[in-house]
């Protein structure tokens, strides 16, 4: 998944935001918290598209998020 150059994300540099991407791969708790607070509003925008209510597509989306990093 790569981040988008939304103008509302987070602006982290992309070198940066691979390094986070990589720390939480290994782990990393704060890392990936702050690789899923950049993405909030990719997020956010996906989620109304999908068929479920905005907590539950929140709530499926970082999952799978989490899921494909840490895995």
């Amino acid at each position: 998944m790569q981040k988008s150059k939304s103008k509302e994300a987070a602006q982290l540099p992309d070198q940066e935001f691979s390094l986070m991407i990589e720390r939480a791969k290994t782990g990393d708790n704060e890392a990936l918290l702050r690789v899923l607070k950049e993405m909030e509003p990719e997020i956010m925008e996906v989620v109304g598209f999908l068929k479920l209510s905005k907590e539950e597509g929140i709530q499926e989306i970082t999952m799978q998020f989490i899921e494909k990093i840490r895995s």
